[in-house]
């Protein structure tokens, strides 16, 4: 019997008949399922929203300060121009391809309006890379930056490109103003938006979202947010309504690229929702996101452990007033202890959260924050009652509850499919509709989830398989090691060595037997890395600020 977590209702169901997170089943893709009964509309009808939010401050990009109803007017004249002067039309693919910006968001927009796909390309990638995910899902129009143009038509690309950054875009612009951004009636199941994976293993395959993924995404966060809202204001002796009507309106800072679903999801459409701003930071600097953080008073930010290691120690060195952040997140795999402690210790205030999802998920199924994360920091959060999950072993049996598996998901936040590769899809979403997720975990009897690898980052060293992530989370464990990465390399005797990359604190003198010495003391022998690289400076990582595993590798076969 499989083992499906749920999360325990809270003292107020919210999920019950009426209730703002209302559960009622419905069919999608063919499978009978718990699904949210709020969202069952398009993303237009959530952009429409925008207008009755008027002067409340949508984006601040730079000395560039947006309000929610000028947001909406660029995004109705970018429809307009894309209809009338483009031809788009509801079905067509619309890449967007710049930097984080506000005219990223207004494309999305724009193209989602119209009932067309935007398919969001990874801006920092190579050209060739660029050009193949425009081309592989047959985009009718590219939305780009002056940089991401040329390095476009670097690639050899010669379809149509509207570049944002040129005068004439904002000209065109201005023969629309005033247009209302149109409303398409599509289904609730068709395809949203298009998102690539990083393509660390091979070319990037298009994972396609629906409307009701992106938006069930959204609101399982909401929800599990909500919930952690109702027992603050229990305790502060208030209602949730009077908490809401007293607060400022909320600020997220933005440092994850768009084209990433926390980026897309967890911040822009998030905001949207709640009628929140969105502060943009183009390169990461900690010192640059803390003064953002107490210049506009943002309340929520999250990034990976790496981000929040830089931020802690700045704050350290020049302590900013971060009155205002209340909340701080981190995700994917488990939080290492001494971080979480360094995190209470320099921003007391911020409520410490993390959670498990990735972009076929259209963001995080499970969530957990304040006391509910703090006390299993080693856990990526409680899994949502509209995640059934599972886990099986190598044959596809399924485990019973608490033993490690690769996790499987099913729920109405699944995508539908990678794009035109059909074989792709079969591989990871099975005839049940459960997606293989290729991670490593388990779920235990109280719903909390616990990653324990990629299961294609397992190293079999000696017939023995070794997690690299247990190896992590004991290097992480000791409190002078601020990053650290457990790799595999080709080894003619063993099948494979465990190699460990190491980045130290500043001032710490921890050498490579110490460090083996730490991992002796809590793993088995055969867990114990052959080699450690105590490194100078950050851990390559890619563009979804994983480490990238690709390069220490290579790093290592060069020497």
């Amino acid at each position: 019997m499989s083992a499906v977590a749920t999360q325990s209702a809270p003292k107020i169901d919210l999920t019950a008949p009426g209730a703002p997170f209302e559960i009622i089943e419905a069919d999608v893709r063919g499978h009978r399922m718990p699904v949210f009964a709020k969202a069952n509309y398009l993303l237009s009808g959530l952009f429409a929203r925008m207008a009755t939010y008027g002067d409340r401050t949508f984006v601040v990009e730079e000395d560039r300060r947006t309000s929610y109803a000028q947001g909406y007017g660029q995004a109705a004249a970018i429809a307009a121009l894309l209809r009338d002067q483009y031809g788009v039309k509801p079905g067509d693919r619309v890449a967007i391809n710049m930097r984080n910006r506000l005219e990223w968001m207004t494309g999305f927009m724009a193209v989602s309006a119209l009932g067309a796909i935007p398919a969001l390309i990874n801006s920092r990638g190579a050209p060739e890379e660029m050009r193949y995910c425009v081309e592989t899902v047959e985009c009718h129009l590219v939305l780009s930056d002056l940089q991401r143009t040329r390095a476009l038509a670097e690639s050899g690309y010669t379809g149509p490109v509207i570049d944002v950054d040129n005068p004439a875009f904002a000209e065109a612009l201005d023969k629309y103003a005033g247009a209302s951004l149109p409303h398409h009636d599509g289904h609730v199941d068709d395809a949203a938006a298009i998102l690539f994976t990083s393509g660390t293993t091979g070319k990037p395959k298009g994972a396609v979202l629906s409307h009701r993924a992106m938006l069930t995404g959204q609101m399982i966060s909401q929800h599990r947010g909500t919930e952690f809202a109702m027992e603050l204001a229990a305790k502060l002796g208030t209602d949730l309504q009077t908490m809401i009507a007293n607060a400022p309106q909320g600020a997220s800072l933005l440092i994850f690229p768009m084209f990433h679903i926390s980026g897309v999801g967890a911040i822009f459409l998030s905001c949207i929702m709640r009628g929140d701003k969105i502060v943009i930071q183009r390169r990461w600097d900690a010192d640059t996101a803390l003064e953002l953080v107490e210049r506009e008073h943002v309340s929520a930010m999250s990034g990976p452990p790496s981000v929040i290691w830089d931020m802690v120690q700045v704050q350290k060195k020049n302590p900013r007033n971060l009155a205002s952040l209340r909340s701080l997140g981190t995700g994917g795999q488990g939080l290492a202890l001494n971080l979480l402690q360094a995190m209470q210790e320099n921003f007391p205030i911020a409520v410490p959260g993390g959670g498990y999802g990735c972009t076929e998920t259209a963001g995080a199924i499970s969530l957990a924050m304040g006391e509910g994360y703090v006390c299993r920091p080693e856990c990526s959060g409680v899994v949502h009652s509209l995640a059934q999950i599972k886990t099986i072993d190598d044959q596809g049996n399924d485990l019973p509850a608490g033993e490690v598996g690769e996790l499987c998901v099913r729920g109405p936040m699944v995508m539908t499919e990678y794009w035109g590769r059909p074989d792709d899809t079969a591989k990871a979403i099975d005839t049940d509709g459960w997606l293989h997720t290729g991670d490593v975990g388990f779920v235990d009897a109280q719903g909390y989830i616990t990653i324990v690898d990629r299961k294609t980052d397992m190293v079999i060293s000696s017939g023995e398989n070794i997690y690299c992530a247990e190896v992590e989370r004991v290097l992480l464990s000791h409190p002078e090691i601020a990053e650290a990465a457990a790799f595999g390399v080709p080894d003619e005797r063993l099948g494979e060595r465990l190699m460990a990359a190491v980045v130290l604190h500043e001032g710490s003198s921890l050498g490579e037997d110490e460090i083996k010495a730490h991992v002796q003391a809590h793993l088995a022998t055969y867990k114990v890395p052959a080699a450690v690289d105590v490194r100078p400076e950050s851990l390559p990582r890619n563009v979804t600020g994983k480490v990238d595993k690709r390069r220490l590798r290579a790093a290592h076969d060069s020497i």
